[in-house]
């Protein structure tokens, strides 16, 4: 044999490749007995030239070792199985070095595993998965045993040779490591199961759309991996343990695995060996190291999970072994826990230990947190936390040191803010949030919120059952729910104290790093400010985080918040009076404004968050625990709830001189905002609060921010918030990021019926609304449409005439845009001045706010306003059809009128074929002044997909808005005749989308997704429209859109491809084609070819989503429907593929019996008997069992890997 015999280890090398390369290519041929001869061979050849072979030669042995014993392996009898798998394991534990055995059984892992390191067989994946489910509850069981033994045995080595020469200490690091390579893989193994969803979603593989991937660390053949059934997983996938929520949890080991996994003795060794690697780290070249690699299986045995693993006879023993399982773990990282809060946390070295640390903590603490106790106490089945604070005595010891854990990671932040470390962590990851200690603190700081989390659950659980559990006493009454958790409680808030504490100071000396000593720091602080997301966005789960610790003890928190922002309030105030008086120095008082300003704004973030949920989808409330705290005041003065918003409106009022005084310059636009993006959160949920809304509200809450019919000062603070509004856009006019949040308070205010009322009924509502309208020039452009929105909005609530007069003003202020421009006479010459074209967009942008503003008060109106603004449209089109920006704006506000106006509304069909006809000509102009543009760099830029996707949203909303609750064009829900003009409308701007963009940008994702949704729409609503006024030439594009939907790696678009293609096809199927012109015929008959072979290729051999299996398989059945022979051409080309008898008798009758279950089916039956005009498609859920079982036996034959 060339191996032993050559002296070139090259060519060694290439010999072993080329054995694998004839075995896997010539097996058949070779033959079992063979197979297995030359594996045995080659094993024996490696044990006996272990020492004196090249490491990568024996490497690339070893590989191949693995790979003929998965390639024999189904083939081979169980007791063969078993004996090679014995052999490798008696050569691990013999732990001779370098460890055949041990290498060989981490790639013959990789190999059975599937995924990135499987290697190409060319075989089924029905090969590959039943090597898997064959080997991972035997073999694979026994080869970790092994591997624990080894590692047990280095355990015992390293004590005994502490004082050994170092070449023996590389011998055992070097086995550890081995031993450890074989943990974590086992550790990271995807189990397969008897579920039948599970066994469809392994046969298809992962969502394709949805799944993240990315490695944190290629660690060559035998690194870290997580591989799954999944054969068709990129290199990058998987091996980064918080990859996504759905990775971020340890496999579900059978039950057979639990006399080793739940082993106190071994939980307590791979803590045990993790202290071992610490020494090991001269030897780093090793990558991954053993140190990482312990403390990755620290992180997965410290979520060992699921009801298979923690089996029992009884519920009782299931809680026995479970509460065990979690004593062994508390015990084990309270040491370690305490190891690395005695060490220099920002130490060079540490990152690995502290993250991973912090990570085997949340997995612990969530893992255990979301398993279901058995036990049952005071007729209550206990909690999950209560379970671990009862049967744990350790647990209080625990979560006493995670806290404290949390506020060293806190403090240990605030060091660095104070040492010479902070240049070189700005310098190298941009500021201290970005630093590992604050990534390990946010791990924490996730699973101390999932506690605090499960308590607060409970009890509203528990407060919504009140009275249906009967109280209890005695010995049960001190184990019960409510008292654990009401003990548990105290201690939270106590460590919340704590927690704040740190928390509060970390974030005010990182104000002091964020200003700037100097005009260079100034320079480029401003830069980065510039490029970064709002706090409250960045942040946003710190603050929520401190906003659960807070209202644990809010009469604590909130007297600490008061105390900080009157305090620095306080300051700015005396830093204002001496600029005033002149008395300091102008650096010195800039300086320090600045910084008081920064821990202001950040003070005001954590009062916003506090007192205040978030809510997009639903009212929000003023939070249980700040309605319980302020009830619990006795008077205003007390209640500092009510005083941190009160204080809240002050600085406002103290930042907002008059722009004239020279204290404008001290003032902060970033403060402003700040303050107003707290109000923008509190005021709709404090201000006028409906008193049904709550059980009981504090009389301190309705004095301060209730009616006036409540005995309430709601009416003047709402009206001093106009006037804090006014004042903001005088002194800061310029400011578009502060003003938007105006212009947000007043739309959030306009939402609440009470407050919108009391706004429009006051005073100032009528000079706010002539300020805004004569001086909207001044503003930045962006915000003209989000003021005459939130104008329109509020406007709805006054009384009919103000109502009309309000609505007049803005419908002159729009008017005067457009007719101060256009009119002009001398518009041709300077149409192309930026102020006309800036002039132009913001009236444009005007009349899209009003349109988004668009209700049953002012709807007559404001389609009159687009009826009379139509014309001017379109001489802006002739204009300015050649650029991008106006027929972009003419979209845009074209798209919102389809959106938020009601075509019903209009009091009769000549005024609905008036919005049609108006829409048409528009579409028409827009047509005929963009075919003619020339292409240049700017057709595939943001603006022109902008255009793209503004003009398909505005005929699918028109498409929505028409048909109401129609189910189709047979059955509208307006007269027939208005129907089929709308019909012609939305199909022209259908062929208007596609001779206005090329295909590139109508292959765009974003441009694709919503496509597809447009032609699945028209394809239920208007086919008769479509077949009659489409173009040929447009259909063959939307044959080509269609194609590339299929088998699309986004998963919106997959679905949406699916749909449309089901609908379209059950049309042709039923309704037919037959009166269509000859062209027409030929494209749909060889577009559904394509599609059927792409969708059938999809199914059978790509890696698919199986949760868009379903809606492909129907569009399947749908397209064989309408050409069963091209079916039948694919299905011959299927047998083709085999060169077996087997092969084509078994591919035959899984085809056989597919079409027998298709022909018995309602839901095909159900279809081709149906007689409506337009049919709905074939109902996917009926083909489901059918159709799953047909794939999955299929693929199982030809998906090669």
């Amino acid at each position: 044999m060339h191996v032993v015999n050559s002296n070139v280890p090259t060519a060694k090398f290439f010999a072993v490749r080329g054995i694998k390369e004839a075995v896997t290519a010539s097996y058949a041929a070779i033959g079992l007995v063979n197979a297995l001869a030359l594996r045995d061979e080659l094993f024996q050849l490696a044990l006996a030239n272990s020492r004196s072979f090249e490491s990568f030669v024996l490497d690339s042995l070893c590989w191949v070792i693995a790979v003929i014993t998965k390639r024999a392996w189904v083939d081979t009898p169980e007791e063969q199985r078993l004996a090679f798998t014995q052999t490798l394991c008696e050569d691990i534990v013999r732990h001779t070095t370098p460890c055949i055995g041990m290498i060989t059984a981490t790639y013959l892992i990789d190999e059975i595993a599937g995924g990135s390191k499987c290697s190409q067989f060319r075989l089924p994946w029905e090969f590959h998965y039943t090597c898997k489910t064959t080997f991972e509850n035997v073999h694979m069981l026994h080869i970790f045993e092994a591997a624990l033994k080894v590692i047990h045995r280095q355990l015992q080595r390293s004590a005994e040779m502490q004082h050994a020469p170092s070449g023996g200490s590389h011998t055992i690091a070097y086995e550890r490591r081995s031993a450890l390579h074989i943990a974590d893989r086992v550790l990271n193994w995807a189990f397969t199961s008897s579920d039948e969803s599970k066994v469809i979603a392994a046969s298809f593989g992962h969502s394709k759309g949805r799944s993240g991937g990315g490695n944190t660390s290629k660690a060559g053949q035998r690194g870290s991996s997580r591989d799954s059934d999944n054969l068709d997983d990129g290199d990058g996938s998987g091996s980064a343990i918080f990859e996504s929520e759905f990775r971020n949890r340890t496999p579900l080991f059978p039950r057979n695995w639990q006399s080793l996994l739940l082993s106190g003795e071994i939980l307590t060794m791979f803590f045990s060996v993790y202290e071992a690697t610490l020494s090991d780290q001269m030897h780093a070249y090793f990558s991954p190291g053993s140190t990482h690699l312990a403390l990755q299986c620290l992180v997965q045995v410290s979520g060992i999970r699921g009801k298979d693993i923690f089996a029992s006879a009884d519920a009782k023993g299931s809680d026995e072994l479970r509460a065990e399982f979690a004593r062994v773990i508390m015990r084990n990282q309270l040491q370690m826990i305490r190891h690395v809060c005695s060490m220099d946390l920002v130490s060079e070295g540490s990152e690995d230990m502290v993250v991973a640390t912090t990570q085997m903590i949340r997995r612990f603490i969530e893992t255990q947190l979301e398993e279901p106790s058995s036990t049952v106490v005071a007729n209550q089945r206990l909690h999950s936390l209560a379970f671990l604070v009862i049967g744990i005595p350790e647990a209080h010891e625990y979560f006493g040191e995670v806290s404290k854990f949390i506020c060293m990671l806190l403090n240990s932040a605030a060091g660095i803010l104070r040492s010479d470390m902070l240049q070189r962590v700005d310098d190298d990851f941009g500021d201290v949030d970005n630093y590992f200690v604050m990534q390990a603190f946010d791990e924490l700081a996730n699973a101390w919120s999932t506690v605090i989390n499960q308590i607060r659950e409970w009890e509203y659980l528990e407060e919504a059952a009140a009275g249906t559990n009967s109280g209890s006493n005695g010995d049960d009454k001190q184990v019960s729910n409510q008292s654990v958790l009401s003990s548990f409680t105290h201690f939270l808030v106590t460590t919340a104290y704590l927690i704040r504490s740190e928390y509060i100071q970390l974030r005010m000396l990182m104000c002091e790093d964020s200003v700037p000593s100097n005009s260079s720091r100034a320079e480029t602080f401003s830069i980065d400010q510039g490029l970064l997301a709002k706090d409250y966005v960045v942040y946003e789960d710190q603050l929520q985080f401190f906003a659960l610790l807070a209202r644990l003890d809010l009469r604590t928190s909130l007297d600490r918040m008061y105390e900080n922002l009157c305090s620095r309030c306080n300051a700015l105030q005396e830093e204002f009076k001496s600029i005033e008086s002149g008395t300091a120095g102008e650096s010195y008082n800039q300086h320090t404004i600045d910084l008081l300003h920064e821990q202001t704004q950040w003070i005001v973030l954590m009062i916003g968050f506090t007192l205040c949920d978030s809510g997009t989808s639903e009212r929000v409330l003023i939070p249980k625990p700040v309605l319980e705290y302020s009830a619990a005041c006795s008077n205003t003065g007390q209640d500092l709830t009510v005083q941190c918003i009160m204080v809240l409106l002050k600085m406002l009022e103290f930042e907002l001189v008059s722009p004239s005084s020279p204290l404008a310059a001290y003032g902060s636009p970033l403060l402003v905002e700040t303050l107003f993006w707290a109000l923008r959160r509190i005021a709709p949920v404090y201000f006028l609060l409906d008193r049904s809304d709550y059980r009981e509200v504090s009389k301190s809450t309705i004095t301060a921010f209730g009616s006036t019919g409540d005995g309430g000062n709601g009416s003047a603070i709402i009206n001093g918030v106009l006037d804090l509004v006014k004042r903001t856009f005088d002194l800061w006019s310029a400011e578009e990021d502060v003003l938007q949040m105006c212009v947000s308070i007043l739309l959030a205010l306009g939402q609440r019926t009470a407050i919108a009322r009391e706004i429009t009924s006051s005073p100032q509502f009528t000079p706010l609304m002539q300020y805004f309208t004569s001086n909207i020039g001044q503003f930045p452009e962006a915000i003209h449409g989000s003021i005459i929105e939130a104008l329109a909005l509020l406007a709805c609530h006054s009384s009919s005439a103000d109502h009309e007069r309000c609505f007049s003003d803005l419908k002159t202020l729009i008017l005067r845009s457009f007719s101060q421009v256009v009119h002009s006479s001398d518009f041709m010459a300077r149409h192309q001045d930026a102020r006309l074209v800036n002039q132009l967009l913001g009236g444009l942008d005007m009349m899209d706010g009003l349109l988004s503003a668009a209700n049953f008060r002012n709807m007559d109106a404001i389609f009159g306003l687009f009826f009379e603004v139509q014309p001017l449209f379109e001489q802006l089109l002739t204009v300015y059809g050649h650029g991008d920006e106006i027929p972009c704006e003419i979209i845009q506000v074209m798209e919102s009128a389809a959106r938020y106006l009601d075509v019903s509304s209009l009091p009769d069909d000549e005024h609905m074929l008036r919005f049609s006809h108006c829409f048409r000509t528009l579409l028409r102009k827009y047509q005929t002044s963009a075919v003619g543009r020339s292409t240049s760099q700017s057709d595939t830029d943001i603006e022109s997909l902008s255009k793209i996707t503004s003009l398909i949203s505005a005929i699918s909303y028109l498409v929505h808005n028409e048909m109401g609750f129609a189910p189709n064009e047979a059955s509208p829900s307006i007269p027939k005749a208005v129907a089929d003009d709308f019909g012609e409308t939305e199909v022209f701007g259908l062929y208007c989308v596609h001779v206005t963009a090329d295909s590139s940008q109508l292959l765009t994702p974003n441009v694709l997704r919503i496509h597809i949704q447009l032609i699945s729409e028209m394809a239920q609503y208007r086919m008769p429209s479509l077949i009659r006024w489409l173009p040929t030439e447009i259909w063959a594009q939307i044959m080509d859109v269609l194609l590339a939907g299929i088998d699309h790696g986004i998963y919106d678009i997959g679905h949406r491809t699916y749909e449309a293609i089901s609908r379209l096809g059950a049309y042709v199927k039923v309704a037919g084609i037959g009166n269509a012109p000859a062209e027409l015929r030929d494209v749909f008959s060889r577009g559904f070819k394509q599609l059927l072979s792409k969708l059938l290729q999809a199914l059978l051999f790509s890696p698919f989503d199986v949760e868009l299996v379903e809606y492909a398989g129907t569009a399947l059945v749908t397209l064989g429907l309408l050409d069963p022979s091209h079916l039948q051409t694919c299905f011959q080309d299927l047998f083709a593929q085999g060169d077996s008898a087997a092969f084509a008798e078994r591919l035959s009758s899984t085809l056989t019996k597919f079409n027998s279950d298709l022909e018995a089916s309602d839901a095909v039956r159900g279809l081709l008997k149906t007689v409506e005009p337009i049919p709905d498609p074939i109902d996917s859920a009926e083909l489901r069992q059918p159709l799953f079982e047909f794939l999955v036996n299929t693929r199982a034959v030809l998906r090669i890997k």
